[in-house]
């Protein structure tokens, strides 16, 4: 009987010192908010503007750039609710938007050659000589004739992982 005791009163004492644990767990954050558009968004060195440093190879995934060099942002999405692609028969309007700068809209269209061509969208930044040194803040908007967002701000990212602009 005296061990019984003994083995209630220690489970009892788990409990107690384990439930301060379990309060302090992560919430689950799923679902999570709900979105109308889903947005992939990359970068890559374009065809180099006259005058400018030559890069490896064109196309080239890359987050690290220089003054004077092309970045072409690309995107691939869809309309949440029908899973449609996005594309001119579906989108109103699709733009990045860099502070200072005038707003770049994307272009859809074709990319590679058969059997391997892709349709995606793009839209080309020539950075300028004076641009900033840094971290580059940006944001790309798409809205879709239902009148339907897709939002991508880089900004809540860690900086390794954002745009950069180089000397």
């Amino acid at each position: 009987m005296t061990r019984l005791v003994y083995l209630l009163g220690a489970a009892l004492a788990a409990g107690v010192l384990a439930a301060p644990a379990v309060a302090q767990a992560p919430v689950n954050p799923f679902p999570g908010k709900k979105v109308d558009v889903f947005l992939y968004a990359d970068t890559v060195n374009g065809s180099r503007p006259k005058g400018a440093p030559a890069r490896p190879i064109g196309c080239t995934q890359t987050s690290y750039y220089k003054r004077g060099e092309q970045l072409v942002f690309r995107v691939w999405g869809n309309e949440a609710a029908t899973g449609d692609v996005l594309s001119t028969a579906n989108v109103r309007y699709a733009y990045v938007k860099i502070p200072g700068q005038p707003n770049i809209k994307f272009n859809w269209g074709a990319h590679g050659t058969a059997p391997n061509r892709v349709w995606f969208w793009t839209a080309a930044f020539d950075i300028p000589a004076d641009y900033p040194l840094g971290v580059m803040a940006y944001r790309i908007v798409f809205k879709t004739e239902a009148g339907k967002f897709g939002i991508f701000d880089p900004s809540t990212l860690p900086e390794p992982s954002r745009l950069t602009i180089n000397p």
